[in-house]
């Protein structure tokens, strides 16, 4: 069964790691889907991997998300293209770390332009056709960081997320009167990221080590956040808006 079959969808940070991942999970239910990423061959390479693993042609375009004019720039090809947009995932992230009385100005804000602003140019942009044509999923890949302070040094990345969650109340609040939805993804520890990876350089960590913390003694795949997200875009979630789903393993479980 194809959960999206005929919808059309935007992927920010589709390059990688769980971006690639809700790329490929939705462009096998059915979706056309459109990626965008500061690297724009990084992106490319992306889809080709995908059509290889699964025949589905996605389109990957560049942009920056901090940046308004690109945004539009995405919003405004898929509209021509397309003529709507039912489903946008705002995944491009950032995790940097600094110790909080070490923490620089301008390394806050890369994470609130990045992380938070980002997503609000997306939705915005987005929102102001569909409000006009009809219902979308709004999906933001928050964190675990966004509810707990987890990991160490990571001020800017957490409080981020934070907000992340509470600009998705908000747009689930201003905009369920047009049948436009939105929900945050909480991921705990996922292997085969960037930011997984950095976080065992800087920690020095190790995924056994991780592993232990959860319920289920296992990090998660991108593959399980994808499907998160394939709920979250599916009519499967009709009757939910304005939460955060924490997939985690069981790291975490107070909200």
């Amino acid at each position: 069964m194809q959960l999206l079959q005929g919808k059309i969808a935007i992927v920010t940070g589709g390059s990688q790691g769980i971006g690639k991942a809700v790329a490929k999970c939705f462009a096998s239910h059915g979706a056309s889907v459109v990626t965008c990423s500061r690297d724009l061959g990084k992106a490319q390479a992306a889809a080709e991997e995908i059509l290889r693993e699964t025949g589905k042609r996605i389109e990957a375009l560049r942009a920056d998300v901090t940046k308004k004019r690109d945004v539009q720039r995405i919003v405004d090809t898929v509209m021509k293209r397309y003529g709507r947009i039912d489903i946008l995932v705002n995944n491009a992230g950032i995790q940097e770390y600094a110790p909080f009385l070490e923490l620089e100005e301008s390394l806050w804000d890369l994470h609130f332009d990045i992380n938070v602003k980002g997503a609000f140019l997306f939705s915005q942009a987005v929102a102001r056709y569909m409000v006009r044509k009809g219902g979308c999923k709004i999906i933001n890949m928050s964190s675990d960081s966004g509810v707990a302070p987890v990991p160490a040094r990571a001020a800017a990345y957490c409080s981020s997320k934070s907000a992340l969650i509470g600009l998705t109340r908000c747009i689930a609040k201003d905009l369920g009167s047009y049948g436009i939805y939105c929900n945050a993804i909480c991921p705990g520890g996922i292997q085969n990221t960037g930011m997984m990876e950095h976080y065992h350089i800087v920690f020095q960590a190790k995924d056994t080590e991780d592993a232990q913390l959860t319920a289920l003694k296992r990090l998660g795949q991108p593959e399980d956040v994808a499907n998160a997200a394939l709920f979250l875009a599916s009519s499967l979630s009709d009757h939910v808006t304005g939460e955060h789903l924490l997939v985690t393993g069981g790291d975490i479980m107070s909200q």
